[in-house]
């Protein structure tokens, strides 16, 4: 388990500071909900995260040979929160030949020993692993719109990275804490050891997966968040292949404060503080700094823009395909049909949360103009 475990244990004990430390947050007027959501929430999620590592206890016992699998040009879709990602995910990870982590897995099942568990239980009570399977989670109301969360569907993977406190998403929780969002700006931001430290647990975690899931397929990993993580993601995995995201900055702001905006309320209140919208305006304009400057130093990255996503799928991917050098076996062709016919009838139902917040685009365009002239150098650091 190594220095992961160590790293484990401090973050943990900060989780049980920040509880504390957050439940006057935003006036003492909101103080029951919070305590309320507080020790509903944190309880569980130690008491997981406690039989994670004990999973991960049993792997290095019993299934110590996962540490020899070779991961071999995994696939990063990454870039701009909001642009498609999910979508473009979902759409490759029906290949035969690639392999994602699902939602279950992420969440309940990180180490070899657990998936071993719940696939026995799954056996045992068949018709309601089917249910479950087939099922959607009740995250929450409003979230169903923005991104849908089934049990079986393939999910970002930094959700793994929960057990060492590495998950970005925390920040929702815990809108403050400036550990949380340096992972925001990964390779600038986060001390050099604990960034090695990350990297040797995330690297761990797909060998894990692949153990379960065959040696022979390629990797295939989504996380937005993963934008300011690039040039570690490249130097801890010199082959990968990446496929990043884009849309126009004026159109991602506003969507991504909506899709932040269920876990605050549930947590927080009604509106965003202005400092955290702030910092998101500059993790935002880090991103696009970011997604920029690696497609200058690294020749071949794909980049694939919403609307040619939106506009010819079929095409979108076919292309992909051919930089990613994937064939366009007969099953995937006809998996890619049915996406494209799902992707011609489909209609968002999301709707932008404006009352939630202040920030406006006219007050913060420049902070992603390209032509300024410290655009490339600026810190951009949201801390």
């Amino acid at each position: 388990m190594g220095n992961g475990f160590w790293l484990a244990v401090g973050q943990m004990l900060s989780i049980c500071f920040w509880t504390v430390k957050y439940l006057p947050y935003g006036g003492w007027r909101r103080l029951p909900k919070r305590a309320l959501m507080f020790g509903l929430a944190i309880p569980v999620f130690m008491v997981l995260q406690c039989i994670h590592w004990l999973g991960f206890a049993f792997d290095e016992l019993f299934f110590r040979r996962y540490r020899h699998v070779a991961i071999r040009r995994p696939i990063f879709i990454s870039g701009i929160p909001r642009s498609g990602t999910t979508h473009l995910h979902r759409v490759l990870a029906r290949h035969d030949r690639l392999t994602s982590m699902q939602t279950w897995e992420c969440l309940l099942a990180p180490s070899i020993s657990e998936r071993y568990l719940w696939r026995f239980v799954g056996r045992l009570f068949s018709p309601l692993g089917r249910w479950l399977g087939t099922g959607k989670l009740p995250f929450f109301k409003d979230m169903s719109a923005i991104h849908s969360l089934g049990l079986t569907e393939p999910e970002e993977d930094f959700l793994t990275l929960l057990p060492i406190n590495a998950c970005f998403l925390m920040v929702v929780l815990f809108p403050e804490e400036a550990s949380l969002w340096r992972l925001a700006r990964f390779d600038a931001a986060v001390p050099a050891k604990r960034r090695r430290a990350v990297m040797a647990f995330y690297r761990r975690m797909i060998q894990k997966h692949l153990y379960v899931h065959g040696a022979d397929r390629r990797y295939l990993c989504k996380n937005p968040s993963f934008a300011s993580w690039l040039g570690s993601l490249k130097e801890t995995f010199p082959d990968a292949d990446f496929a990043l995201c884009t849309r126009p900055a004026q159109k991602t702001l506003p969507s991504q404060l909506s899709s932040l905006y269920p876990g605050w309320r549930l947590f927080h209140g009604a509106t965003f503080t202005p400092a955290f919208e702030q910092r998101v305006v500059s993790m935002l304009a880090g991103y696009y700094r970011d997604v920029e400057l690696f497609q200058i130093a690294n020749e071949g990255v794909g980049r694939v823009e919403m609307n040619a996503l939106t506009r010819d799928l079929d095409g979108t991917i076919r292309t992909l395909l051919t930089r990613l050098e994937l064939p366009l076996t007969a099953n995937y062709e006809a998996a890619l049909a049915e996406e494209v016919s799902a992707a011609q009838r489909y209609r968002s139902r999301h709707t932008y949360q404006q009352q939630a917040f202040r920030v406006r685009w006219s007050d913060v365009a420049h902070r992603f103009d390209q032509n300024r002239d410290d655009y490339r150098t600026g810190p951009e650091v949201a801390s």
